[in-house]
């Protein structure tokens, strides 16, 4: 803990642009699946790759904006003018921009809010919060609805309250895009509109705005408005208002709560878990005390209205809370700095702190290095295969035909590879004539010891997320809830 609070800004801050590197180079994959079928599969489907009809249920409803998808397809179309045909890297380098993004506007932040803390070293514990708390690179580099609509939308309101606090109260075009970046946050992730609302509600009564800042802020939005429009023109060949759209499906016929309905107080219950005790329990008294000693922040008055909203709907997620970030850390920090000022500090706590960052570092480590999602490692694997084996072959081991294939990424395939079925239930008939060495079975159940392989033929694995010797614990029966695949080569004997 002695070394955080002695360690310069500059080493903190290329720090955390290495670990966001890092984590954009190892977190392939999605968090949740939105972030990847919702996006990049919408992408492909633009591209001509897929039709319509292999994708969700949200595009047929035209609910869902068009600029995240746009800004995928851009990628791709740019990726490839450099040569870059491999899906992962052109991933990779989304992952790694809104990374980037992310340092800049949260560290811009940190210093801009020097002003509320009032104290150098309490501001050193926000950046430290917003950069290296256990899963914040990783939630950094994602490029889903949730932080690139937060990154839109706080840096849109710095540049707005760097400009009231410097009392610049005319028209400018710093004003102008932050209107833009303001309203665009809303075409990344309409529920964001939430926080605007409390943002609005605190520019109309704590402060006194000339009207050419609010002709600039409107200019801004309307821009945003145009380009919102344009893209879901774009998207679904038609003019749509996909905000409407996704409030009759979601709200108005309840599709959303058919995912999940949970209680009004899930998010006090939830969120203390999913910071992680012992540590998480500290940050949510901190956020509490920190709510209560800055009531009139302004990052104060776009969370509450968010918050509140998101309780009342009934259906609930933890990464619903993701774009919250820098207000609660901001609130944190502050109950942090009153509990400080008010009380004794003993010297058990400091070294339950100190135990407590370094028990950070465990899941800090893991949710760097590790994929996001299991699948997208072994479609990577298979990926890699066909760049180094053309025209491979691989079989999909299952009991029964199913309508997918496990690995129903069409986005990650190499459409030059054969990706075929084999039933291990004897009624349905295999093909071993087909067979030939050098192809690859993917096998989805967990099967300990090795397989059988077909006759004539013996299989040598080549790719496994998980090792041997963890296969031979099943406590509590995790193997059956995770995708314990193997995958091996024929070869002929």
């Amino acid at each position: 803990m002695l070394l955080l609070t002695k360690v310069t800004n500059r080493t903190l801050l290329v720090t955390g642009i290495l670990l966001c590197a890092v984590a954009a180079w190892f977190s392939i994959g999605y968090h949740h699946p939105d972030e990847h079928f919702q996006i990049w599969e919408f992408a492909n489907y633009k591209l001509g790759h897929i039709p319509a009809i292999d994708l969700p249920w949200e595009f047929h409803a035209k609910e869902r904006p068009g600029v995240q998808v746009f800004l995928a397809y851009s990628t791709i179309l740019a990726a490839q003018k450099l040569g870059i045909e491999n899906p992962f890297l052109q991933v990779f380098i989304t992952r790694l921009i809104c990374g980037l993004a992310a340092v800049w506007v949260f560290w811009s932040w940190s210093f801009w809010l020097e002003r509320d803390l009032k104290q150098p070293d309490i501001a050193r514990w926000l950046r430290i919060g917003l950069l290296f708390f256990c899963f914040m690179p990783y939630l950094n580099v994602r490029f889903t609805s949730e932080n690139t609509s937060a990154l839109c939308f706080f840096g849109g309101m710095l540049l707005l309250v760097r400009a009231i606090g410097q009392q610049k109260n005319n028209f400018s075009w710093n004003l102008v895009l932050a209107g833009f970046l303001l309203g665009l946050s809303f075409f990344f992730r309409y529920q964001i509109a939430f926080a605007g609302i409390g943002l609005g509600a605190w520019l109309l009564t704590q402060n006194r705005l000339r009207w050419s800042v609010w002709t600039a802020l409107i200019m801004g939005v309307l821009v945003a408005v145009c380009v919102g429009l344009a893209t879901s023109f774009w998207l679904y060949g038609e003019w749509v208002f996909a905000p409407y759209n996704y409030y009759y499906h979601n709200i108005v016929l309840g599709k959303a709560a058919e995912f999940g309905v949970e209680p009004l107080w899930w998010y006090l219950t939830e969120m203390p878990i999913a910071l992680i005790p012992p540590l998480g329990l500290a940050l949510w008294a901190l956020f509490f005390v920190g709510l209560w000693k800055k009531p009139m922040h302004p990052l104060t008055w776009c969370l509450v209205p968010y918050v509140l909203a998101h309780s009342f709907m009934a259906h609930k997620e933890v990464r619903f809370m993701f774009p919250m970030v820098l207000p609660f850390f901001f609130l944190v920090v502050s109950g942090w700095a009153f509990f400080q000022a008010k009380f004794e500090v003993k010297n058990w706590m400091h070294k339950a702190f100190a135990f407590c960052l370094w028990l950070n570092l465990v899941p800090l480590i893991f949710t760097i290095f590790a994929p996001a999602c299991k699948m997208a490692a072994y479609s990577k694997f298979l990926w890699d295969w066909e760049s180094e084996h053309p025209n491979s072959t691989i079989y999909f081991v299952k009991k029964a035909p199913r309508k997918h294939y496990p690995l129903d990424m069409p986005f990650y395939e190499s459409p030059r590879q054969r990706q075929l079925d084999w039933y291990t239930d004897p009624i349905y008939k295999n093909d071993t004539t087909a067979l030939k060495s050098g192809d690859l079975m993917l096998f989805t159940e967990v099967l300990n010891p090795q397989p059988a392989p077909p006759p004539g033929y013996s299989l040598n694995r080549v790719f496994a997320m998980y090792p041997d010797w963890t296969l031979q614990f099943n406590i509590n029966d995790w193997q059956s809830r995770t995708r314990v695949w193997a995958i091996y080569r024929l070869e002929k004997r």
